[in-house]
């Protein structure tokens, strides 16, 4: 009985402190402050980036040319990849202790977007990702975003899903990947971007049915 107590008051206690009143002023921006960290990594992932390789060829199908990995290459994929990890954070924050603000929800998916599709732009620009892939996704993304926007309008609420949340995982593995676009440590860097740039691409097809079904049977409801 009393460790049932003692429990029932430790649950209370954890509670109280897990509601946005009591939570400590850096804790409740810490989910933004991450947002704007990853929007200072975009200018410098660019830059870096730009100052890489061209590979010898243009990327085909499973078919990519690697390149001797350069400090600016590596250096892109570390900025990259802390951005990537900012991604998950400031959402997962906010989302946990109920600190999720107007601003964020509006700078967290176009921090993403500008990131991506910078990081792809150039991938593309040095011959390490095939166009066409690139703008599959791209073109994929801003398609859910107008659905998305529509689904409001109408008062619709269209949860992200799991597969869409992969796609995410795989497309920043790959864009790490393609950035080093090359054998380093032994690992063959170039040929995991690759594979994981073609799993996200069929992420972004199947995730994308889901949300057009997902859209059309809310709109039957309606």
């Amino acid at each position: 009985m009393i460790f049932f107590l003692f429990k029932k008051n430790r649950q209370l206690q954890l509670e109280n402190n897990s509601q946005p009143e009591n939570l400590p002023m850096w804790l409740k921006k810490l989910p933004n402050r991450l947002t704007y960290l990853r929007i200072l990594c975009i200018p410098i992932v660019v830059y870096l980036m730009s100052l890489g390789e061209v590979a010898p060829s243009p990327a085909h199908f499973f078919i990519i040319q690697p390149i001797v990995p350069s400090a600016t290459d590596i250096a892109a994929a570390i900025v990259f990849s802390i951005a990537a990890i900012t991604d998950f954070f400031d959402g997962w924050i906010a989302r946990k202790f109920h600190v999720e603000t107007v601003l964020g929800k509006l700078l967290d998916p176009l921090a993403d977007k500008l990131l991506v599709v910078s990081a792809m732009i150039i991938l593309v620009e040095k011959h390490r990702m095939e166009g066409v892939i690139a703008v599959i996704i791209i073109v994929r993304d801003l398609g859910i975003n107008a659905i998305r926007l529509s689904a409001i309008d109408e008062g619709i609420q269209i949860p992200s899903n799991f597969i869409g949340k992969t796609k995410t995982t795989f497309q920043d593995l790959g864009i790490i990947g393609l950035t080093v676009c090359g054998p380093l440590l032994f690992v063959p860097f170039h040929y995991i971007g690759q594979i994981f740039v073609y799993l996200a691409l069929a992420a972004s097809l199947v995730s994308a049915g889901q949300y057009l079904y997902n859209y059309a049977l809310q709109l039957k409801k309606h």
